[in-house]
């Protein structure tokens, strides 16, 4: 049905409108056939942890954080204002977030993408490394590699730290590993180890493997 609204009617609502929207806010009408009743403007409230994500992102070298969206780009320079992103671009369709996936991974880099939304699901599935949450959409878990159990954004900058450890662990682990066998084999194959010195020793091997393993145990994230 069409608003019964005069011309200075429309005026007004179409400058209200405009206005709110240069702001950054997602604007919803609601009216009859006698003309408009109300505006609502809606916007974006920020998540838990999404400073501190994009804190420990840059300081663990990541190299380019950007924020794509699919609202208008005077919402998305709204929110990103609290945030420095290297680059954030709204107005996107999930086609238009798919082809600048593609075409950072055509330069050789690899792209972690973080979603939630019905819309996030062929970027999800395209990306390097793909994160969801809980409550996400359906399809946007089926497509996510990792799942976050809660909704704190933190949490992302912290697997990342973490998986940085973990990494650094299992080199330590399999350099000894590999170091003791080079050494401790030929010598108990040539008899210059006793039998029982070399079980002696390849325990002592494996226990210092499983402690090396255990530092990660309790250990703050930094």
């Amino acid at each position: 049905p069409r608003f019964a609204l005069s011309d200075e009617s429309l005026n007004e609502l179409d400058t209200r409108l405009s206005a709110l929207r240069a702001a950054g806010y997602v604007v919803i009408a609601l009216g009859n056939r006698q003309g408009a009743g109300a505006l609502f403007a809606l916007s974006d409230r920020n998540r838990p942890g999404a400073a501190a994500l994009i804190q420990t992102l840059r300081n663990h070298r990541v190299q380019h954080v950007a924020l794509l969206s699919g609202d208008s780009q005077a919402s998305v320079d709204r929110f990103a204002a609290e945030f420095s992103f290297d680059e954030a671009l709204g107005d996107l369709k999930p086609a238009d977030k798919l082809r600048w996936i593609r075409e950072r991974q055509a330069r050789g880099e690899r792209v972690a993408m973080v979603g939630d939304g019905i819309n996030d699901a062929p970027t999800l599935a395209s990306a390097d490394v793909s994160i969801s949450f809980a409550h996400a959409t359906e399809l946007a878990q089926m497509n996510s590699g990792l799942l976050v159990l809660g909704s704190e954004l933190g949490v992302i900058g912290e697997m990342r730290v973490l998986a940085a450890k973990i990494r650094r662990i299992i080199h330590q682990n399999l350099v000894w590993a590999a170091s003791y066998n080079f050494l401790a084999v030929p010598a108990a194959a040539m008899g210059l180890i006793a039998p029982w010195g070399a079980a002696i020793g390849m325990s002592l091997s494996s226990l210092l493997v499983v402690a090396n393993a255990l530092r990660l145990r309790g250990r703050s994230i930094d």
